[in-house]
């Protein structure tokens, strides 16, 4: 009997807590929001046929995003935890912006944000001794999102550094990403 219960105990889903899940769930959106909004400069860029090359690193950075929404659902499922996902909606800032230096630079803040969202989660997981989630977050999420706001930082920082002919620079860029000589980590 004793052994029955402690089989019952080592391999019942973990009990966590409103806030963690609350914050996983944040985490979750923010990924698909940063996904969506990607996807909205993508199709922006390449509709209006000037920066292909910038498009398609739209194109891919939201299919990387979703990705990691995804990597994360998974996770929870394989922990038999449940999840709430409500509409992601972009706001019509996003949804009708034209300029290139304004998306990059909302996507550097996207990171940003995705970034310290992975922080608060791996936080509160360590907080609630949740070990199996701060390691998940450390391999399989911090790594990446660590490089992608470096990324995003040095785009944004060679922007400013440049403005006086951010025209050009951008044209620039655009070549080099549909030559690809400029790699996303």
């Amino acid at each position: 009997m004793l052994v029955s219960s402690f089989l019952i105990v080592l391999f019942s889903p973990l009990v966590f807590t409103a806030g963690l899940q609350s914050l996983y769930e944040i985490q979750v959106k923010n990924e698909f929001l940063a996904s969506n909004t990607y996807l909205t400069f993508a199709h922006r860029l390449a509709t209006r046929g000037v920066y292909q090359g910038f498009a398609k690193f739209f194109f891919d950075s939201a299919e990387e995003e979703r990705d990691h929404g995804k990597k994360l659902i998974d996770f929870y499922n394989v922990r038999n935890r449940e999840l709430l996902l409500y509409d992601i909606q972009i706001v019509d800032d996003i949804a009708t912006m034209n300029d290139l230096t304004k998306m990059i630079d909302t996507a550097a803040k996207l990171e940003q944000q995705v970034y310290e969202s992975l922080i608060d989660v791996r936080l509160m997981a360590n907080n609630e001794k949740d070990y199996p989630t701060v390691h998940f977050i450390e391999t399989q999420m911090l790594e990446e999102q660590t490089i992608a706001l470096k990324y995003m930082s040095d785009l944004v920082e060679r922007i400013k550094r440049n403005s006086n002919n951010s025209t050009i620079l951008l044209q620039m860029m655009d070549q080099d990403l549909r030559k690809k000589q400029i790699k996303k980590p």
